[in-house]
C-alpha cells in the first residue's frame, strides 16, 4: 500500500511517495497534445541490506486514461489500455523479463545499478520489448552516510509505424550525489543530455517500437515499480512537452 513519508536531506525535509508492487498514474494537462515528451522522476531504492534486489521491474511512460479515471488499465493492470515507455531493468539477457539491480557500496553512499534498459508497449494482455540498449544506469539507495535521490527521464516521440523511446539516467558517479527538485526540473527541460548540478547525464539509443494511439490515445503518465518488501520512494515525477 502507498503512503506518503519524509526524509531529510542536508536538514532540509523533503516527502515522498512510496511504490510497492504498485503503480502510479496521473493524467496529463496537455492530453496527448504532444510530439515529443519528456518524462522525469526523482527517486531512492529501499536496499535488501548487501544484497542485489532480484526480478526488478520498473516502468516509466504514458497510457490511455478510462472514464471514469479510477478505471485506468495502466502498465501493471490485468489489462492494458494502451502503454508505451521505458523499461529501466529489464532481465539481465537484455530480454522482456524482469531483470536485477546490482547492489553497490560506493564510498559509503550505496547505490544500484542495472545492465540493460528496453523500450516497452503492453495494449490489453500484449507485451512488445524493444532492445535491449546495454547501459550502466544507476540509482541511489535510500541509506549511506549521505541521503541522497537520483533522476531519471524518459523521452517519447511519436511517429508512424513507430514511436522511439529513449532513456537519460545517472552514472554510479551521479549516484552517489544528492539531487534537489530544482535540479530535477531543470534537467526536465534541458534540450538533448542534460547537464544537472556540474555532471552531464547519460543517454541511451532511441529504441523503436511499432506503436498508435489507436488503442487509445497517451494521455497519463504512468510509472510502476514491482518490489512490495523494498519500495521505492518517489519525490517528484513530472512531465515536460518537448514538442
Amino acid at each position: 500500500m502507498s503512503t506518503i513519508a519524509s526524509r531529510t536531506f542536508n536538514l532540509i525535509p523533503d516527502k515522498y511517495l512510496t511504490l510497492a508492487n504498485e503503480e502510479y498514474l496521473r493524467p496529463l494537462s496537455i492530453g496527448n497534445n504532444w510530439n515529443k515528451l519528456r518524462l522525469g522522476a526523482m527517486v531512492a531504492l529501499t536496499p535488501n541490506g548487501t544484497s542485489n534486489l532480484v526480478g526488478c521491474s520498473l516502468v516509466l511512460g504514458v497510457c490511455s486514461a478510462a472514464t471514469p479515471f479510477e478505471n485506468t488499465g495502466g502498465y501493471a493492470a490485468a489489462s492494458t489500455g494502451n502503454f508505451i515507455g521505458a523499461d529501466f531493468i529489464p532481465d539481465n539477457g537484455g530480454t522482456s523479463g524482469p531483470g536485477n539491480f546490482i547492489y553497490n557500496a560506493g564510498t559509503g553512499k550505496p547505490f544500484f545499478n542495472g545492465v540493460f534498459a528496453g523500450a516497452r508497449r503492453r495494449v490489453g494482455t500484449t507485451n512488445t520489448f524493444g532492445g535491449p540498449d546495454n547501459l550502466v544506469q544507476c540509482l541511489a539507495a535510500n541509506n549511506g552516510s549521505l541521503q541522497r535521490r537520483s533522476l531519471f527521464y524518459v523521452e517519447i516521440t511519436k511517429g508512424s509505424p513507430n514511436y522511439t523511446v529513449k532513456l537519460i539516467f545517472h552514472n554510479s558517479a551521479q549516484a552517489e550525489l544528492d539531487f534537489t527538485t530544482a535540479h530535477f526540473l531543470d534537467g526536465l527541460e534541458q534540450p538533448g543530455t542534460p547537464a544537472i548540478n556540474g555532471v552531464t547525464m547519460g543517454a541511451g539509443s532511441a529504441l523503436a517500437l511499432a506503436c498508435s494511439e489507436v488503442a487509445g490515445v497517451f494521455d497519463t503518465v504512468n510509472l510502476f515499480w514491482n518490489k512490495s518488501a523494498f519500495p521505492l520512494e518517489v519525490y517528484a515525477l513530472a512531465a515536460f512537452r518537448m514538442s
